[in-house]
């Protein structure tokens, strides 16, 4: 190289060396940047897998992004939407986000809110509605169901009811859809 350095040098074809040199910097960068995200993906994929927050089929929730993994990838994380869609989520950005794994613990709490007239009892209504929910054979006895009164308004009061169901065998949003209007019915 110093050879060629002092051969440049003698032939007066120094300019040419500083514009090849300062190609192969810009070329340099731009390779950098190129590959900047390829690299940092592939290393999430790599931590991603020692880590091990979620596992195929597992129901995450990935800064807001709901679904089921479908599968991880050496560059992302593929989810099936609960519309059906796929989503593909570059790895560096799943490393960074805050992930909600909804299947690790197979007991998941539900919770909706019901209003009754400001004129009614609103124990009777709480006791009313923890009794049903305790009575559906998808909500666990252990922690047993809750209601507890949100808001007073001038016209009603809103209880928020909560039970508890296993994963494994029930539907978390069936579970929820079914507690509603048996409680509302009550």
């Amino acid at each position: 190289l110093l050879g060629a350095l002092v051969a440049l040098e003698i032939l007066e074809a120094t300019a040419l060396v500083g514009a090849l040199l300062g190609a192969a910097g810009v070329a340099g960068l731009a390779f950098g940047f190129a590959f900047k995200d390829m690299a940092e993906n592939s290393l999430a994929s790599v931590l991603l897998g020692l880590r091990q927050p979620f596992e195929p089929n597992d129901l995450v929730s990935i800064d807001g992004r709901e679904g089921r993994v479908v599968r991880l990838t050496s560059r992302a994380t593929i989810l099936l939407t609960l519309d059906g869609n796929h989503l593909r989520i570059p790895n560096g950005q799943v490393f960074k986000a805050v992930i909600l794994n909804f299947t690790r613990n197979p007991q998941r709490r539900f919770h909706f809110d019901l209003g009754v007239d400001a004129d009614d009892d609103a124990r009777a209504a709480r006791q009313l509605g923890r009794d049903t929910m305790a009575g559906l054979d998808f909500v666990l006895p252990d922690p047993p169901p809750e209601a507890r009164i949100i808001e007073v308004g001038d016209s009603n009061v809103v209880i928020r009811f909560l039970g508890w169901v296993d994963q494994r065998e029930t539907d978390w949003w069936k579970a929820q859809s079914e507690a509603i209007p048996a409680v509302k019915t009550a």
